[in-house]
């Protein structure tokens, strides 16, 4: 008693673990997914702003750049100095943050030259800037200070036609107010630099954390790795952690940062990860707690529902668990239930499947053992020299037709194999349907003639438009509809052929005055391997029917088959977009079957 009590606790400990510890798990993998998300949708957020930075920045640049352009188009274009100068003047007197403008010569030496403002700017800037646009050929920028450190300077150079070089220097606080417009956060930091790393520009929270060469800061080797997206570094200044917002600035081929403090960036989320996670904790005690509790209500039902499963796969197919609580525990044994009768419905459809194989292989024996008796007992009978050559001749009549009628047979198996599998081709055409009907009856004629039967074609009207159908797939749909019906017409017996229009399809019928179809047989008629029986002959001559000798309808219900014609007809109708019915008794309520392919008008 005291094994079982343990075992049963273990059970119950065992089971709370594997509800909750799941449960916790997967609460505490999305709570730090959520945190993951939120942070990389903050780090985005800012990288867009560094974006919106850098392509103001820029827009300013190319301002510049468009100015530059000017004065190298005026100076290519052989002004004279006065208007050159007059140009620079008013330049400089509209813009105030524009310092000097100057013209210069390969040497460094100035042409021509325009200040706003008496400043202590060092002339050697001048020369270096303009060696480096001669060395690339191209508008170039770069940054400097004034002699007595009271500016940061932008220096803008853009090479002229006539191998002159235009130089600007621009009060780099002109750029405030650029970002300014931008709306960033308080307490942002934004810096520019070149393709170097060299500062082209600072704000005010910079003044004193970097010079234009920082040197080897955690920012500055972070640049050198990355380019673009977001950084998190620790700024040896202040000892404050940042995270960096990167943006390529392509005319000045240079970067802009914009930073933001980490602890103020994710501090809302921060909050909620932290809200989050003690509720999450809350959760995962209460759930505990109720899944003891809910373990201890589920114990016997389990037990009982165990003990059915057991049962069932030892062979027991009738074991059933009892089904007495709401909830889980009683979908979960209503579910058992219903799987194991699912399962012995399955089991009784797989014997049944297994009959009709078993009785489709002995059909199959029958077809093929039949005429190849026949054929054997035929070729000794012509291997003698006592027959005539009449006899010899009508022998070999016989066997030829056993031999067509088996690879008709087997030509049935291969379609219906490929129609099953795919391989069946089907190319809808427009296609004369009457052409096909005669042709199906001369090829059939022979054989109704040698069975006393009467095949006939009901010429249709003249106008009949032609289907949308494959043409070889609804010959050998005819075929097989006339061949089954001369299976069930005893001697004497019409079979009939018509075609018309309705209800804008074409009808094709194929209609007997046989034996019939029992009611019993008309829903599974065009299953696979499915042999249907005749109307009862007996019920027949009782009813007054036309043929009333019922040795004729013994001969019909010995019929040989394998069940697969009807299933291949039904096949390849669907397969050409095409519908079938079927019609039985249609004489006097007491025979006949008439059969409806209703094909689509080709338009």
């Amino acid at each position: 008693m005291r094994f079982q009590s343990l075992t049963i606790r273990a059970r119950l400990l065992w089971l709370t673990l594997g509800l909750v510890i799941p449960l916790v798990l997967v609460g505490f993998f999305n709570l730090w997914n959520f945190w993951q998300v939120s942070r990389a949708q903050l780090n985005e957020s800012l990288e867009q702003q560094a974006k919106l930075a850098a392509r103001a920045f820029e827009q300013r640049i190319l301002a510049h750049r468009q100015t530059l352009e000017t004065i190298s188009a005026l100076a290519s274009s052989g002004e004279n100095t006065f208007t050159l100068e007059d140009y620079l003047n008013s330049i400089v007197k509209t813009r105030p943050n524009w310092l000097d403008v100057q013209i210069v010569n390969t040497n460094g030496e100035v042409v021509l030259s325009q200040s706003s403002k008496t400043t202590n700017l060092p002339a050697i800037s001048v020369k270096e800037i303009k060696d480096k646009a001669e060395r690339e050929n191209s508008f170039v920028i770069s940054t400097e200070e004034s002699a007595d450190k009271k500016l940061s300077l932008l220096s803008l150079a853009l090479p002229i036609a006539n191998r002159n070089f235009v130089v600007a220097r621009i009060d780099g606080a002109s750029v405030n107010d650029v970002f300014e417009r931008l709306n960033l956060p308080d307490d942002n930091l934004i810096a520019v630099f070149d393709e170097n790393n060299r500062l082209l520009y600072r704000n005010h929270g910079l003044s004193e954390q970097m010079s234009l060469d920082a040197g080897e800061t955690p920012l500055f080797t972070a640049l050198r790795e990355k380019r673009e997206g977001t950084i998190e570094v620790e700024s040896p200044y202040d000892k404050v952690r940042r995270v960096y917002g990167l943006a390529r600035v392509e005319t000045a081929n240079g970067i802009v940062a914009v930073g933001i403090p980490s602890a103020k960036l994710y501090e809302l989320t921060r909050r909620q990860f932290v809200r989050q996670l003690l509720f999450g904790l809350l959760i995962a005690v209460l759930a505990i707690t109720a899944a003891f509790v809910i373990a201890l209500s589920i114990t016997q039902p389990m037990r009982r529902l165990t003990k059915a499963a057991r049962a069932f796969g030892a062979g027991d197919l009738t074991a059933r668990t009892e089904v007495t609580q709401g909830g889980t525990i009683r979908e979960l044994g209503l579910t058992f239930n219903q799987m194991a009768e699912e399962i012995v419905q399955r089991e009784e459809e797989l014997q049944a499947l297994d009959r009709l194989k078993s009785e489709f292989v002995s059909s199959v024996s029958h077809e093929l053992r039949t005429p190849l008796t026949t054929i054997k007992t035929l070729t000794r009978v012509l291997q003698s020299d006592k027959i005539s050559a009449t006899e010899r001749e009508e022998f070999l009549g016989t066997i030829a037709a056993e031999c067509d009628r088996q690879i008709d047979f087997v030509q049935n198996l291969l379609d219906l194999s490929r129609i099953e599998s795919g391989a069946y081709k089907i190319s809808l055409a427009p296609t004369d349907v009457v052409k096909i009907l005669w042709e199906c009856v001369e090829a059939q004629q022979r054989a109704a003639i040698s069975r006393k039967l009467n095949l006939k074609f009901n010429s249709p009207p003249s106008d009949l438009p032609p289907a949308l159908t494959d043409s070889g797939a609804l010959r050998q749909i005819v075929s097989s509809l006339v061949e089954n019906a001369m299976k069930y017409t005893p001697e004497g017996g019409e079979i009939r052929l018509a075609a018309s229009e309705k209800n804008e399809r074409i009808a094709i019928e194929i209609s007997d005055n046989g034996c019939g179809i029992a009611a019993e047989d008309m829903p599974h008629i065009f299953e696979r391997f499915y042999r249907g029986r005749p109307l009862d002959a007996q019920n027949l001559s009782k009813t007054g029917g036309e043929f009333s000798d019922e040795d004729e309808y013994v001969a019909v219900n010995e019929t040989a088959g394998v069940g697969l014609g009807l299933y291949l007809v039904h096949n390849l109708v669907e397969q050409i977009s095409g519908e079938i019915t079927v019609e039985s008794p249609v004489y006097k309520n007491t025979h006949g079957t008439k059969f409806t392919v209703l094909l689509p008008i080709s338009r």
